[in-house]
């Protein structure tokens, strides 16, 4: 056992390592909250303070697209068009007086004929009527009175924001159409409505922003600036210890920099993360002290004497090789319980070694041999069944009468009649031998097929004696196509097989005749549970898809049949060695079993699933795939 003065030295240099672990922590946590989150704070603030300007700039872009619609809806108007050519008298009557202003939210409304005379007109200021000349801005000096009172074309508009004798309005001039937006152009609508106090009141309240609405001549004069150094669109932020400003100049129609809107925004949020960093640093600062108390006394007491003392009997254990020393701690902790098992685990290691090394040995020679005997059972079974069907085949000739009918052609006596009928019978005994040929060819390339499985298992199972399986590349469907010979044909039981088209181009890496074998297990078992649920017709799907299976590509293929299926304990239990859902004397239950370990062999993974009993199941094999390779 270590001495004290080893054991004081562990605990001095623990408790000094989490001092100074606390340390550095309080410290990272402090770099970071200034460095990292107060700026996040204050760039989440500055974020808000945008947003705030962006909707109280969307506020005012709102109402000019209200106007514009309303402007549009009467501009392309027939009883309009008629009014200004002179065809429709009761137009003004009708429409045009001081209610259609109230009605429509305007504060003037102005109707040019094409020459650009005043046709009809009407402004109202804070509800008081003026002369439109009032305004200083549709008179022939005027800038912006060529853009709002004539437009030459269909497709000409002028809206913005211009400037009045009684401050700033939000116009909308366009030219008067049809209904159906077709000219001539018969003059020029104009609608508009000022951006006043009451209006300014209406943006606060809807966009919840403290906003506010200065001329840029104005904020040029109070700021000691140039006009020529005031940018249209986003002014730099400006920041105070209580409030965010941010401004947005807008340009008049005539694209002067015109009207400055500002947005007041509280830095309630910088506040709040310069309480929130306080806070943490002291709760950290607190926590980290008591934690480093609480943990030196923990590890002294509880741990670190224990630990000590076990490592001491391991070094001794080590270096005497005897395992029947016992270490006796008095302890009824886990590490006390840690000591007792350690103690059971040294005397019964060495026999249990031994005994699992025999029993590893006989078992991994059964399970092989009986492996290989149920892949050859597999590959048997099918070639048994064409051999049969082969023999039936030859006698197939048993029942014919060509000799007899060909002697009776060499009568010259042979009526010509039954001449004609015998030759009808040799055409289609020969048709009929040419259709048994055909079928024993196919049923022989199958049995050839088997038989080169039959040896290729024989073969690789001499090979795996001396060396490991190769895998290779494959191609999927290549695999695919001969694993589905195994299916019986000319049986009671209809089996439908669908492959998908999904097959072609998927490439695996993996031992051709293991695979192979994998597969063969897979649909001979689906087509013998159809049998079992006594489908008509029965239906095996082989599909394929790409997946990804701890960050390694995979190719997943799926063998699905509408068989007996099975429930959830089954599917724990389906690949277990010596589970079988079949009768007894039909199996050894090795088949499963067999091709999870070739899988898992070959870099894969192979998993089972059904919706439940008499639902079908499916069968997923994982394979490494060789996509490009």
């Amino acid at each position: 056992m270590s001495n004290p003065g080893a054991k004081r030295s562990l605990q001095r240099k623990l408790s000094l390592r989490m001092s100074l672990a606390m340390a550095l922590f309080i410290a990272g946590v402090y770099l970071i909250l200034r460095n990292v989150i107060a700026p996040a704070f204050e760039e989440l603030e500055l974020e808000a303070a945008h947003a705030d300007l962006v909707r109280a700039e969307q506020a005012i872009q709102t109402d000019i697209d209200n106007l514009v619609a309303v402007t549009l809806d009467w501009s392309e108007w027939d009883d309009m068009f008629e009014y200004l050519s002179d065809r429709n008298p009761t137009f003004r009557r009708s429409n045009l007086d001081r209610s259609t202003l109230a009605n429509l939210g305007l504060d003037m409304l102005a109707i040019y004929n094409q020459d650009r005379s005043l046709r009809w007109s009407q402004l109202l200021v804070d509800g008081v009527e003026h002369p439109i000349g009032d305004l200083a801005l549709l008179g022939d000096g005027d800038p912006a009175a060529n853009l709002l009172t004539h437009h030459a074309t269909p497709g000409s508009r002028s809206v913005g924001i211009v400037d009045t004798a009684f401050g700033p309005m939000m116009v909308s001039s366009y030219p008067v159409l049809r209904n159906d937006g077709s000219g001539p152009v018969a003059g020029a609508l104009i609608m508009a409505q000022f951006l006043d106090a009451t209006r300014l009141e209406r943006l606060q309240h809807r966009t919840e922003v403290d906003m506010t609405l200065m001329l840029v001549d104005q904020y040029v004069i109070e700021g000691e600036r140039e006009l020529s150094d005031i940018p249209v669109g986003v002014l730099p932020v400006r920041l105070t210890d209580s409030v965010v400003t941010n401004c947005i100049v807008l340009a008049d129609i005539l694209g002067n920099p015109y009207l400055l809107v500002s947005s007041n925004t509280p830095r309630d949020i910088t506040m709040l993360g310069a309480q929130t960093v306080s806070a943490a640093l002291l709760f950290l600062a607190v926590a980290g002290v008591l934690l480093v108390v609480l943990l030196w006394w923990f590890l002294k007491d509880t741990i670190i004497n224990p630990i000590e003392a076990l490592k001491a009997h391991m070094d001794k254990i080590r270096k005497s090789g005897d395992l029947s020393d016992k270490l006796e701690l008095e302890s009824d902790d886990e590490i006390g319980v840690l000591a007792e098992q350690y103690d059971k685990l040294t005397t019964e290691v060495h026999e249990t070694r031994a005994a699992l090394l025999q029993q590893s040995f006989k078992a991994g020679k059964a399970d092989t041999a009986a492996e290989v005997l149920h892949n050859i059972r597999n590959a048997m079974t099918p070639m048994i069944n064409g051999l049969d069907r082969l023999g039936r085949s030859f006698r197939v000739t048993d029942g014919l009468r060509v000799e007899e009918a060909v002697g009776q052609l060499g009568d010259p006596d042979c009526d010509p009649d039954k001449a004609g009928k015998l030759r009808q019978y040799l055409a289609s005994a020969f048709a009929r031998v040419e259709e048994v040929h055909a079928e024993a060819k196919e049923d022989l390339r199958a049995v050839v097929s088997q038989a080169r499985q039959v040896e290729g298992i024989l073969a690789d199972q001499e090979k795996f004696t001396k060396a490991a399986p190769v895998s290779e590349s494959l191609l999927v469907d290549e695999v695919v196509e001969e694993a589905t010979l195994v299916l019986p044909k000319n049986t009671a039981t209809r089996v439908d097989v669908e492959v998908s088209d999904e097959l072609e181009g998927y490439r695996v890496v993996a031992h051709r005749l293991s695979l192979l074998q994998v597969l063969s297990n897979l649909i001979l078992n689906a087509y013998e549970s159809i049998q079992r649920a006594d489908r008509t017709p029965g239906r095996i799907t082989l599909s394929a898809r790409d997946t990804v299976l701890d960050e390694t590509k995979m190719v997943q293929l799926t063998v699905r049949d509408n068989g007996t299926g099975f429930d959830e304990e089954v599917r724990n239990q389906v690949f277990q060695r010596g589970y079988s859902s079949k009768a007894q004397d039909d199996t050894t239950g090795l088949g499963l079993h067999w091709c999870a370990n070739a899988v898992a062999g070959m870099g894969g993974r192979i998993f089972a699933d059904s919706k439940g009993e008499g639902q079908g199941a499916e069968f997923h094999v994982l394979l490494p795939s060789a996509q490009g390779a």
